[in-house]
């Protein structure tokens, strides 16, 4: 006989292997998820919460509309807001975490967008990127001074209500 007979459970087994790993990474990153872990982007390692960075950011997006290159767009446009209290209705908000890797020790950040809706997260995206690219902005987040001289500078109405925001050093 030849290997061409054999060739559909080979075929099935490959399949098979493949759909057992990546079923057992699906379930490790939601075990991981929960323990206040995530996989490592770098090297695939476990990487921890770092205590202190939960940063909460405004974006210019309603609650309906989509932006492209999500890192790019969210470094651009993200504002610090103090608390979940200052989401207008109808604007979407993200959740910045910083997590540190135990094998490479190297850090990033998982960030999620969501809209309030009546207290409650509606997740919009959720994305994992080198620290790298958002340490300035998470710098500027620890520096800011939340005192009452801060300016703020008007982004619009949503529902007939006027929406400002605090400005990052450097803009307008």
């Amino acid at each position: 006989m030849e290997i061409s007979y054999y060739l559909p459970e080979i075929l099935f087994g490959v399949l098979a292997v493949v759909a057992v790993v990546w079923i057992g990474r699906v379930i490790w990153a939601l075990f991981l998820g929960t323990k206040g872990k995530t996989a490592c982007i770098h090297c695939k390692g476990t990487a921890q919460k770092e205590e202190g960075f939960s940063c909460l950011f405004l974006i210019p997006v309603h609650f309906g509309e989509v932006y492209g290159d999500a890192e790019q767009y969210l470094r651009t446009h993200m504002t610090p807001i103090k608390s979940k209290e200052q989401i207008p209705t109808g604007l979407r908000a993200c959740r910045l975490e910083v997590y540190r890797c135990s094998t490479c020790d190297k850090r990033q950040v998982e960030i999620t967008d969501f809209l309030n809706v009546r207290g409650e997260e509606t997740v919009k995206g959720h994305y994992e990127f080198s620290y790298d690219s958002f340490a300035g902005l998470i710098e500027e987040w620890k520096e800011l001074s939340w005192s009452s001289q801060s300016k703020r500078y008007s982004v619009g109405q949503v529902h007939g209500e006027s929406v400002s925001i605090m400005k990052r050093k450097g803009e307008l």
